[in-house]
Protein backbone atom coordinates (compact mmCIF):
# COMPACT_ATOMS: atom_id res chain seq x y z
CA UNK A 1 0.00 0.00 0.00
CA UNK A 2 1.19 3.51 -0.83
CA UNK A 3 0.89 5.03 2.63
CA UNK A 4 2.70 2.12 4.30
CA UNK A 5 5.64 2.07 1.88
CA UNK A 6 9.12 2.87 3.13
CA UNK A 7 9.43 5.76 0.66
CA UNK A 8 6.19 7.39 1.76
CA UNK A 9 7.00 6.89 5.46
CA UNK A 10 10.43 8.43 4.88
CA UNK A 11 8.85 11.47 3.19
CA UNK A 12 6.32 11.75 6.03
CA UNK A 13 9.09 11.52 8.64
CA UNK A 14 11.14 14.07 6.72
CA UNK A 15 8.24 16.53 6.75
CA UNK A 16 7.79 16.04 10.48
CA UNK A 17 11.50 16.58 11.10
CA UNK A 18 11.55 19.69 8.91
CA UNK A 19 8.56 21.04 10.82
CA UNK A 20 10.44 20.50 14.07
CA UNK A 21 13.50 22.19 12.55
CA UNK A 22 11.44 25.24 11.55
CA UNK A 23 10.00 25.49 15.07
CA UNK A 24 13.46 25.25 16.68
CA UNK A 25 14.91 27.87 14.33
CA UNK A 26 11.97 30.17 15.04
CA UNK A 27 12.60 29.72 18.76
CA UNK A 28 16.30 30.51 18.26
CA UNK A 29 15.47 33.68 16.34
CA UNK A 30 12.89 34.72 18.95
CA UNK A 31 15.62 34.50 21.61
CA UNK A 32 18.23 36.56 19.75
CA UNK A 33 18.23 39.18 22.52
CA UNK A 34 18.04 36.76 25.47
CA UNK A 35 21.32 36.92 27.41
CA UNK A 36 22.94 33.52 27.83
CA UNK A 37 20.57 31.76 25.42
CA UNK A 38 22.18 28.80 23.64
CA UNK A 39 20.80 27.97 20.22
CA UNK A 40 19.43 24.54 19.42
CA UNK A 41 19.57 22.49 16.25
CA UNK A 42 17.64 19.55 14.88
CA UNK A 43 19.29 16.35 13.76
CA UNK A 44 17.42 13.86 11.64
CA UNK A 45 19.42 13.12 8.52
CA UNK A 46 21.81 10.55 10.01
CA UNK A 47 19.02 8.81 11.90
CA UNK A 48 16.78 8.87 8.84
CA UNK A 49 19.52 7.59 6.52
CA UNK A 50 20.38 4.82 8.96
CA UNK A 51 16.75 3.76 9.21
CA UNK A 52 16.25 3.74 5.46
CA UNK A 53 19.43 1.75 4.80
CA UNK A 54 18.77 -0.89 7.42
CA UNK A 55 14.97 -0.76 6.96
CA UNK A 56 14.48 -1.32 10.69
CA UNK A 57 10.81 -1.65 11.35
CA UNK A 58 8.35 -3.16 13.77
CA UNK A 59 5.38 -5.25 12.70
CA UNK A 60 1.98 -4.66 14.26
CA UNK A 61 -0.32 -7.50 15.24
CA UNK A 62 -2.33 -6.92 12.04
CA UNK A 63 0.76 -7.35 9.86
CA UNK A 64 1.18 -3.67 9.03
CA UNK A 65 4.58 -2.06 9.49
CA UNK A 66 5.72 0.80 11.73
CA UNK A 67 8.93 2.47 10.63
CA UNK A 68 11.09 3.83 13.44
CA UNK A 69 12.12 7.30 12.24
CA UNK A 70 13.34 9.78 14.86
CA UNK A 71 14.27 13.43 15.23
CA UNK A 72 16.49 14.86 17.93
CA UNK A 73 17.06 18.40 19.18
CA UNK A 74 20.33 19.36 20.79
CA UNK A 75 21.82 22.51 22.23
CA UNK A 76 24.78 23.97 20.35
CA UNK A 77 27.55 24.96 22.69
CA UNK A 78 30.47 24.83 20.27
CA UNK A 79 29.70 28.06 18.42
CA UNK A 80 30.99 31.56 19.07
CA UNK A 81 29.41 33.63 21.84
CA UNK A 82 28.18 37.19 21.79
CA UNK A 83 29.28 39.37 24.66
CA UNK A 84 26.09 38.48 26.56
CA UNK A 85 26.68 34.71 26.17
CA UNK A 86 24.05 34.30 23.45
CA UNK A 87 25.23 32.21 20.48
CA UNK A 88 22.38 32.71 17.96
CA UNK A 89 23.69 33.60 14.50
CA UNK A 90 20.79 35.27 12.66
CA UNK A 91 22.35 34.82 9.21
CA UNK A 92 22.87 31.09 9.78
CA UNK A 93 19.41 30.63 11.29
CA UNK A 94 17.72 32.52 8.44
CA UNK A 95 19.54 30.43 5.85
CA UNK A 96 18.61 27.21 7.68
CA UNK A 97 14.97 28.32 7.88
CA UNK A 98 14.86 28.99 4.14
CA UNK A 99 16.58 25.67 3.43
CA UNK A 100 14.00 23.81 5.55
CA UNK A 101 11.22 25.61 3.65
CA UNK A 102 12.66 24.53 0.29
CA UNK A 103 13.12 20.94 1.45
CA UNK A 104 9.54 20.81 2.77
CA UNK A 105 8.22 22.21 -0.51
CA UNK A 106 10.10 19.58 -2.47
CA UNK A 107 8.86 16.71 -0.30
CA UNK A 108 5.26 17.94 -0.53
CA UNK A 109 5.60 18.20 -4.31
CA UNK A 110 7.01 14.65 -4.45
CA UNK A 111 4.22 13.28 -2.24
CA UNK A 112 1.56 15.00 -4.38
CA UNK A 113 3.15 13.60 -7.53
CA UNK A 114 3.24 10.08 -6.09
CA UNK A 115 -0.40 10.27 -5.03
CA UNK A 116 -1.33 11.70 -8.44
CA UNK A 117 0.40 8.79 -10.17
CA UNK A 118 -1.55 6.29 -8.07
CA UNK A 119 -4.80 8.12 -8.77
CA UNK A 120 -4.10 8.05 -12.49
CA UNK A 121 -3.32 4.33 -12.47
CA UNK A 122 -6.45 3.56 -10.47
CA UNK A 123 -8.64 5.66 -12.78
CA UNK A 124 -7.27 3.86 -15.87
CA UNK A 125 -7.51 0.35 -14.44
CA UNK A 126 -10.32 -2.17 -14.28
CA UNK A 127 -10.57 -1.79 -10.49
CA UNK A 128 -13.48 0.69 -10.74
Amino acid sequence: MLFDSLDFKAMEAGLGALNTKQQVISQNLANIDTPGYKSQEVSFKDVLDGQVKSQKRKHNSDGSVNYAFQTSVKQTDNTYFNTDGNNVDTDKESLELYSAYLQSSYIIQKMNSTIGNYQYVMSQSNFK
